[in-house]
């Protein structure tokens, strides 16, 4: 059977991927197009492919079909050959890795044959790194060892590089690719047998590399919008089915026909060039200028053709006997936009389009079965068009840079006489134009480039002093934007590079993981496993590190077991005395100190629960510093020990010391080189016992050398500008001022609502504004913006506040507009407590020994009262039997008899041998959460990632049960408290909420710190590179009141002369001479 295959595509679950790519709409554009093999793409997504289980019925074997029920009606207007459509398994993943002391950057896309082998493969890919935020994972995985995974979980599957040309991501790719696919895969090489050649290659360009010759090389359309299908595409000749497919692969005598090229030239990253200067170069032309930009001199993006001559050892194609051919075609819309004169996905254009695909059947039939002849005698225009497209007489504009190329089968004015024939084929006249000449853009001339330098390859005096000093103690103040994390690693490379006996005594401390996160996965770049030798982390982590050498099954007690601990010792406590307890706790913990008789001074209930965590072998999360500070001072054996781990130490954040860490730093000073760094205008923490006055202390030492970073690579100079005047009115500051390396001035904006509700409404339609529309209605009821800002996505944009309750207009206005966002700091929806259970549950059963788990999975169930959790709370922190335990308790029979079916319960799920989702959905009667809700649905698709492996899917939510973090590679906007935007940057940023008691905060007895609340502001503000959009509400529900409060002080401390005064209406109006004197 001959059948056309497009076997690389997307789903709704990547990003920029058009709703209607759903599989539906994937078979009904199959059948125009004339596709009878598609792939799902996306398997690993569990949302995709919980759709893929619902939708699709297995067919012949190893393909899919869509069930009866599912199957829609033709496109309205069309009337496509009804050919039968089948789907494949397929996903793309993206690699990014460190090989042969290089950042890899690659895409591969993996088939499986059945269900089962695609849940092993993504359960295994999701105890790796994150496959739900994205269609197409990012995952820290080498491509070898991404083969290896889908030979070991589908030995019937393979791995078929991607697009193998992209400059940025692939096996060729100029940016992060190999010369050798060797290189890449190793030892498992023998295993690929097919590549993608992408958009920007054919055959021909690849025949001229010998090394590729014993590939087969299959082109695919990668869409991401389902008209888009076919724009590349494979035509076998075989059996019908997945096996029969993949051997025709691996030898194309059995069956591997042809390929349906784009013309190369189409694709946007064919030539050399720089797209924001509109050069675009021949490969020759680009070596005569080293690669650098004439216009810009910044580096340019090497393309295929260039690439392909790099690796090139023939100065013509060769094919061996029965190699497969290829056809080269353009698209039908495009061809029909171009004898139309319009765009391909006009009204105009796609009202002719359908009218030819109901007349002929299918795109490829047009293209490559339909006579000549049948075509002029429907549209002689179109029929000249293909037929010059079947003998290759295009005209052709390369692509470069991301730039799509465009080719056209009519010369400049050739169409004009044509016009008589393109009236009888549309009923209309032809649109009249104003010249029979191309309009062109001369390349501009050269200029002065005012964009912010690249940081990763150019150092500043300033840094290299920082990089470089020889000094024992150093303190650097650097701003934001200034290269703070930048600074800090090179410094690290430096002296590891000038002292490579060092590297196991470099201690490197940062305030949160993902700091930390974010500095190894630098230093793996710029050392690569060498990083692994060097201690990266929080100062929690340091202390316990080290505690555990001594006590290696510490048990660290959180708020919950924190919680269970205090009940179990006071079981008299109500819950006020309960929390007061625990704040007293903490006070004590804060005011540790380092004398023998400290603990005896504290009171008899504090030494109480202190003795009985030591009993359970557990340390109290908040003590874990203070008490290894105090270790150190009192026990000299021990300081020695750890001054002889530590030579060169390393801070991070160091403006956010409180007392106890800054005791630690001058204990390991005393031994080590230190260089700490920070910013004392973003000390932002006192609440949590920061403060300020450590990082000035620490300045002041004898032989601290005091440095400073002051140039601003993150933000527009009018931002800067702003922020600077903003924090001058702290008395406690910096002196000084940041400077702006852009040269744009940027945009401040601000606006006053009348209510929270109206607030939240106008930030949704600035963000559509911003973004140049998100739809229909966006364009229709002038959300569109003016079409002057630059492209911007949704990942682009922050919504920061001060408070987290402001969150939820925020959220619910974003929701009610289909606009993706990640709510940072809220609960992961699985443990949310109408599905908590659950998650215990899952964890009960995969073996857990914390009888916590237990007893909050018990406290869901009916005729489990007080008493009875009373008693199970007495039981030992760790049991390795809960339910042995237990049932020497003294607790009722009616609880004893949930035991037991509790016991049997989590018994069945364990051995039952069922998929994931089909065992939790039995357990769901007995939890008694509604198999229905939102957040069931949501926990059953991610359960069915990991198939059958029970323990697979509690380490996941185990992992991820804490508070949801900011994750930079999801394709939605940012919402997020001022205080966790720290260290990240957007090109835009709003700020909602700014009214006096919210921002500064002052509410009840509460007494705010002006200059931390100004501080945390002026954080705010230097988050943004290119916009800072900021909000207020004239009234607002607050705590069960309505607030009524004027505009925040500090929009007043901003120039006029930088602030744009929005109204209602959103259309800017500049600020005159202080306004501010009438706002506030």
């Amino acid at each position: 059977m001959e059948y056309i295959a497009d076997l690389h595509i997307h789903s709704p679950f990547s990003r920029a991927t058009s709703k209607l790519s759903d599989l539906p709409g994937l078979y009904s554009w199959a059948q125009i197009k004339g596709i009878n093999l598609i792939g799902t793409g996306d398997f690993t997504h569990p949302g995709w492919f919980s759709r893929i289980k619902d939708l699709l019925e297995p067919a012949e074997p190893g393909f899919f079909k869509l069930k009866d029920e599912n199957v829609p009606q033709a496109i309205p207007g069309t009337a496509p050959e009804p050919i039968p459509v089948r789907f494949v398994l397929s996903a793309e993943i993206s690699s990014i890795y460190k090989r042969h002391d290089k950042v890899r950057k690659v895409h591969n896309i993996i088939f499986a044959p059945d269900l089962e082998s695609a849940e092993r493969i993504n359960a295994k890919l999701a105890s790796i790194g994150n496959i739900e935020s994205d269609g197409r994972p990012i995952l820290g995985l080498d491509s070898r060892n991404l083969l290896e995974i889908v030979l070991e979980k589908a030995p019937e599957g393979f791995l078929v590089p991607a697009h193998i040309w992209t400059p940025w991501f692939s096996l060729f790719g100029s940016k992060s690719g190999f010369d050798a696919i060797e290189d890449c895969f190793g030892d498992l090489t023998g295993h690929i047998f097919a590549l993608e050649t992408g958009l920007s290659s054919d055959p021909d360009m690849n025949r001229m590399i010998s090394a590729l010759d014993r590939f087969s090389l299959i082109s695919n359309s990668d869409c991401h919008s389902p008209s888009k299908l076919g724009r590349e595409a494979n035509i076998f000749t075989t059996s019908f089915d997945f096996f029969h497919m993949r051997e025709a692969l691996k030898d194309p005598q059995k069956g591997f026909k042809e390929t349906i090229e784009f013309y190369p030239e189409e694709g946007k990253y064919h030539m050399d060039g720089h797209r924001k200067c509109q050069v675009c170069l021949e490969p020759l032309e680009t070596r005569k200028i080293n690669a650098v930009c004439p216009v810009c001199g910044k580096p340019l993006t090497v393309g295929v053709a260039h690439r392909v001559m790099e690796l090139a050892d023939r100065d013509k194609p060769y094919y061996a006997p029965d190699t497969p051919g290829f056809k080269s075609l353009i698209p039908l819309a495009e061809v029909l936009g171009e004898i139309l004169g319009c765009g391909p996905a006009t009204k105009g254009v796609m009202t002719q389009y359908a009218k030819v695909i109901s007349r002929f059947g299918s795109e490829f039939n047009i293209f490559f079965k339909t006579p000549v002849e049948d075509l002029k005698q429907f549209t002689p225009v179109l029929a000249e068009a293909i037929q010059r497209i079947r003998e290759n007489k295009v005209i052709r504009k390369p692509g470069f840079d991301g730039e799509f190329g465009v080719i056209k089968v009519f010369e400049e004015g050739e169409l004009d006489s044509l016009a008589g024939q393109i009236a009888l084929f549309t009923g209309k006249k032809p649109a009249q134009k104003t010249s029979g000449k191309t309009k062109t853009t001369p390349l501009p001339a050269l200029k002065k480039n005012c964009a912010a330098k690249d940081l990763e390859k150019s150092i500043n005096p300033e840094q290299r002093k920082a990089i470089t000093s020889k000094s024992r103690k150093i303190v650097v103040t650097a701003g934001p934007g200034t290269g703070k994390t930048f600074t800090l690693v090179e410094r690290i490379k430096k002296q590891i590079a000038d002292r490579p006996s060092s590297i196991h005594k470099t201690c490197a401390i940062t305030f949160t993981n993902r700091a930390a996160s974010e500095m190894k996965e630098r230093l793996e770049k710029e050392i690569g496993t060498d990083c692994q030798k060097i201690f990266i982390g929080t100062f929690h982590r340091f202390c316990l590190d080290h505690l555990r050498k001594d006590s290696p099954e510490l048990t660290i007690v959180g708020d919950e077991t924190r919680n269970l601990f205090i009940r179990r010792i006071f079981p008299d406590w109500n819950k006020q005395r309960q929390t007061e307890f625990i704040s007293t706790l903490q006070t004590f913990f804060e005011d540790f100190t380092a004398t023998e008789n400290a603990a005896p001074k504290a009171e008899a209930a504090i030494i109480c629960y202190l003795d009985e965590l030591e009993r359970q072998g557990a340390i109290d999360l908040d003590a874990v510093i203070p008490f290894f500070v105090n270790r150190l001072k009192s026990n000299p054996a021990l300081r020695t020990a750890v001054s002889e781990c530590v030579g060169n130490l390393y801070v991070d954040e160091f403006q956010d010391m409180n007392k106890t860490q800054y005791e630690l730093v001058l204990l390991l000073a005393g031994h080590a080189e230190v260089f700490v760094i920070g910013d004392p205008d973003q000390a932002i923490y006192g609440f949590r016992g920061s403060d300020l006055e450590f990082f000035f202390r620490f300045s002041n030492l004898p032989e601290t050398e005091k440095l400073k970073l002051c140039r601003n690579y993150r933000s527009a100079a009018g931002l800067i500008e702003a922020a600077s005047t903003l924090i001058s009115h702290n008395t406690r500051k910096e002196d000084s001022r940041l400077h702006p390396e852009s040269c744009d001035q940027g945009f401040i904006e601000y606006f006053q609502a009348p209510t929270a509700r109206a607030e939240a409404e106008f930030v949704v339609k600035r963000i559509e504004q911003l973004m140049g529309g998100i739809s229909h209605f966006s364009m229709e009821s002038g959300r569109g913006g003016d079409g002057k800002t630059p492209e911007t996505s949704f990942g682009d944009i922050a919504v920061l506040y001060r408070l987290t309750r402001l969150a939820d207009d925020l959220a619910e206005a974003l929701e009610r507009r289909g606009i993706p966002f990640q709510l940072i700091g809220g609960t992961p929806f699985f443990m949310k407590p109408e599905i908590r259970p659950l998650y215990y549950f899952i964890q009960a059963a995969a073996g857990s020994a914390f009888s916590a788990d237990f007893t909050a999975l018990l406290k869901s169930r009916k005729g489990v009262g007080n008493v009875t959790i009373k008693e199970l709370e007495k039981l030992p922190l760790r049991c390795d039997d809960f339910f042995a335990e237990a049932a020497s308790l003294d607790i009722p029979r009616e609880a004893k008899a949930l035991f037991l079916c509790l016991e049997s319960a989590l018994k069945q799920l364990k051995t039952s041998g069922m998929s994931m989702p089909e065992a939790l959905i039995n357990a769901l009667h007995y939890l008694e959460i509604p198999a229905g809700s939102h957040e069931t649905k949501r926990l059953l698709e991610l359960a069915g990632v990991f198939g059958k492996d029970l323990h697979a899917l509690a380490r996941h939510l185990e992992q991820n049960a804490r508070a949801t973090v900011y994750d930079e590679r999801a394709e939605a906007v940012a919402l997020m408290t001022t205080h966790a935007a720290k260290g990240l940057e957007f090109p835009y940023v709003f700020i909602a909420g700014l009214e006096e008691g919210l921002l500064p905060y002052n509410y009840g007895d509460r007494i705010c710190d002006i200059e931390e609340e100004r501080r945390l502001f002026y954080v705010g503000c230097t988050r943004a590179k290119n916009g800072l959009i900021l909000t207020s509400s004239a009234t607002r529900m607050l705590f069960g009141k309505n607030m009524i409060e004027a505009p925040s002080r500090f929009i007043g401390e901003i120039p006029s002369s930088l602030l744009t005064v929005l109204k209602t209406d959103t259309r800017p109006k500049k600020a005159k001479e202080n306004p501010q004197m009438k706002l506030f």
